[in-house]
């Protein structure tokens, strides 16, 4: 039985809730995050998985944002300078207010009852949060505020707020005496850290010149104890690990360190990441009640820390991550379905680890650390348990899904390439791949073993072959391993033995670059994607071009078989994915939903689901729902029968009434015409302009859609001078309901006015020309 051709796709998407270089801000006493997207605000429940709010901004980019630990309570500011208070539990405005200086730092006390915003003048404004209104204006700094602190509760007498700017000066305000009680210029660079131990007995500075300075809050005239801790310090504050009071700092080198308080030595901290060419820093650290403490990384990647589970190893305490959240992923350059039953995503981005993703947790990402420069490209083993991924480190990393601990590990790195790896493919016969191919901008492929043994280094392939003049952007293996092929930018596709590395043929005919070949596994085809716009498919009997696929308005960047062969999925840098009947060599539907070039497509099922990515990292999960979509339109046409029938019965019974509100729900011209103008040749009511009183109440009590309808009809009527005098009595009926608030019916009505002046002076005309021939009449009489 033949596959039904797929013309429709129900779609969700995964977008990015976290753009731009402002602070992620979390609520310490429930599981609220707020992050910016340029101009907007996406508040987001990060337990549940759900995006709460998404509030819109007021055109210009988010420069500041607080959330109060309650979670009560957001403050956003924008480069406008203006302030806007929201309540998150309906998402509603509470308060504005508009700052002197432009704001890049906000903060919230612990009690949820004030914000200190930090401006670029150097002002401190504090906000009163129930009260809606300023209660402080703190002044003294000369440059711009980087860092806030609060100490203390409302109206205690040590309730302080800490203040550090950006050339290394530090103040302390005591906000119940309205009074400055330290100001010290002990720093060489941006204060960044602030911190009181909760219990008040230390306070402490530290800043971007690897510095950390250590107070007694009892007595904050002199310093205690000044450490160097060899790392650009963003953040630092007071913990309790494993039963020992530490301090940590955070910031470069994109890890948590952990120091003792009386020596400074270091005690250890979460694990560091590989060292790549991204240079990921931690730029905030969020402490959630007491025992967890969220990490916020430059690329918005949010990394979560349980203290609970620290072990002291040797004396050297270790924090492990437990959670990683992906606030974006980028630029998608690669992407496909994987792990266990094809149940996870993975993806090769514009970042040197693998990201892999579970679409039922969306948010929540798996990062694995082997390429120590970005990825190009990847792809995954028929099984979906290994994964083969290129890096411009001119490596090829074979991944491996481990059952145990339900993550991939590292299997074996493959190195030889002088080039980036720009493609890459696991042999398809069989469930664990037997070869990798790989191809580089050294314009060669290269065929590898793959070892028995994990943790393998192969730095010696089988063959080494030059491929093209050109780049090469895409590369595929035939099912059977029989052959492969490759994709460049020298506008060729070749196909290759896989044994012997030997052309066995050349696909040309496109206009431009190559970005995507695919083999077909039903069927000696193959597909090629260009830059020239189009789509081809080519026979690998003699590799002539067969159908040639034209509709995207931009380059196609990919291509895939589906639905046996029958159909070919494409995606292009016109934000689109069309998927085409080949024999007919149409597109049978336009999947549009995304705004930036598609890089990556993929698709399981043989097509009953696809996946694409763009250039925004937004990922959309297609599911066919085409047996819906004809179960639909089958429910449909029956119906329409049904209703064609009901009308006909109400006209042969000269149920005008009826049969005028059934024709105008069908759309029918000239049936609701026919209705109309046999009521008024009854003419069973001879008072009224249409004949009939229930067919004047039933267009009087027309809803605004069936009357805009009504409008449009009379429109129609109204430009045939034949029909326009039953167009005319049927305005005159209606032409009392007509709500002209409604932009709809004003533009109805003024496509009817125009024709209605002819009308009007075509009888004006007439009525003249009636005064001729009376004058006429009466003189021939007289003569």
């Amino acid at each position: 039985m033949a596959e039904a051709i797929r013309c429709s796709y129900g779609s969700t998407s995964l977008e990015p809730f976290y753009v731009g270089s402002t602070l992620a801000v979390f609520s310490s006493e429930n599981s609220l995050l707020a992050t910016p997207i340029e101009e907007d605000v996406v508040v987001t429940d990060i337990e549940s998985n759900t995006i709460v709010h998404k509030i819109e901004g007021d055109g210009e980019t988010i420069t500041a944002l607080a959330l109060t630990p309650d979670g009560s309570r957001l403050a956003v500011v924008s480069q406008s300078q203006q302030l806007r208070v929201y309540d998150t539990s309906d998402g509603s405005l509470v308060k504005q207010f508009r700052f002197s200086a432009p704001v890049y730092i906000a903060a919230a006390d612990a009690t949820s009852t004030l914000f200190a915003f930090g401006a670029t003048d150097g002002v401190v404004t504090v906000w009163d949060i129930e009260a809606g209104y300023v209660t402080h204006s703190l002044k003294g700094h000369g440059t711009t505020i980087c860092s806030l602190a609060f100490y203390g509760e409302l109206h205690s007498s040590n309730w302080m707020l800490a203040l550090g700017d950006t050339m290394g000066t530090c103040k302390v305000w005591n906000l119940v005496k309205r009074k400055c009680i330290l100001t010290t210029n002990e720093h060489g660079g941006a204060v960044r850290g602030l911190a009181f131990l909760p219990d008040g007995e230390y306070f402490m500075t530290a800043g971007r010149d690897q510095i950390v300075v250590l107070y007694k809050l009892d007595n904050l005239k002199k310093s205690i104890k000044t450490y160097t801790v060899r790392h650009q310090v963003e953040k630092c504050g007071f913990l309790e690990v494993c039963g020992k009071l530490v301090f940590y700092t955070a910031g470069s080198e994109c890890c948590l360190k952990l120091w003792d308080i009386n020596s400074g030595t270091p005690l250890g901290g979460s694990k560091p990441p590989l060292q790549t060419s991204e240079e990921l820093m931690i730029i905030d650290v969020a402490q959630i009640e007491d025992e967890s403490l969220w990490l916020v990384l430059s690329d918005q990647t949010l990394v979560l820390l349980d203290l609970s589970l620290s072990e002291n190893v040797d004396d050297h305490l270790i924090v492990p991550e437990v959670r990683k959240i992906a606030g974006n992923h980028g630029i998608i350059a690669d992407i496909r379905y994987a792990g266990p039953n094809s149940t996870l995503v993975a993806m090769a981005t514009n970042a040197p680890a693998l990201r892999v993703i579970d679409p039922l947790v969306p948010f929540d990402v798996q990062l694995y650390e082997g390429h120590t420069d970005l990825l190009n490209c990847l792809d995954v083993s028929q099984d979906g348990l290994w994964i083969l991924t290129g890096s411009k480190d001119n490596n090829a990393i074979l991944w491996h899904y481990d059952a145990d601990s339900e993550e991939f590990i590292l299997h074996t790195t493959f190195h030889g390439h002088v080039g980036a790896v720009t493609a890459c493919g696991l042999s398809r016969s069989s469930s664990k791949p037997t070869f990798a191919l790989t191809a580089s901008t050294d314009l060669t492929v290269k065929k590898w073993k793959i070892p028995k043994e994990a943790g393998s280094v192969v730095k010696g392939s089988d063959y080494t072959r030059r491929a093209h003049d050109k780049e090469i952007n895409s590369m595929a293996i035939a099912p059977n391993d029989e052959f492969f092929a490759t994709a460049s930018f020298d506008k060729t596709a070749k196909v290759w033995n896989s044994d012997s590395g030997e052309t066995v043929g050349i696909l040309k005919g496109h206009k431009r670059g190559l970005w995507d070949v695919s083999f077909c596994q039903y069927d000696k085809l193959i597909a090629t994607s260009s830059g020239d716009k189009t789509a081809k498919v080519w026979l690998l009997k003699d590799f002539s071009c067969t159908k040639t696929f034209e509709g995207h308005t931009n380059a196609v960047q990919r291509c895939q078989f589906m639905n046996k062969n029958t159909q070919l999925v494409t995606s292009g840098a016109d934000g689109l994915v069309k998927v085409w009947d080949i024999s007919e060599g149409e597109c049978t539907v336009t999947l549009d939903n995304h705004n930036n070039r598609l890089w990556a497509l993929d698709l399981k099922e043989d097509g009953l689901d696809l996946l694409s990515a763009d250039a925004d990292g937004f990922i959309t999960f297609w599911v066919d729902n085409t047996e819906q979509l004809l179960l639909e339109r089958e429910e449909n046409e029956k119906l329409k029968v049904e209703q064609e029938q009901s009308l006909s019965n109400y006209i042969n019974q000269n149920d005008w009434s009826n049969a005028f509100l059934l024709a105008l729900t069908l759309e029918h011209l000239m049936r609701v015409y026919n209705v109309v103008k046999a009521s008024i040749g009854a003419n069973q009511d001879p008072e009224l302009v249409v004949g009939l009183k229930a067919l004047e109440t039933t267009m009087q009590e027309l809803q605004p859609t069936q009357l805009i309808s009504l409008l449009k009809k009379i429109r129609d009527w109204n430009i045939n001078f034949k029909q326009f005098e039953i167009a005319q009595k049927v305005l005159s009926v209606v032409l009392d309901f007509i709500d002209t608030e409604s932009a709809e019916m004003r533009k109805a009505m003024d496509l009817i006015i125009p024709y209605n002046e002819r009308h009007f002076q075509r009888l004006d005309d007439m009525l003249e020309e009636t005064y001729i021939l009376d004058y006429v009449i009466n003189e021939m009489q007289s003569v």
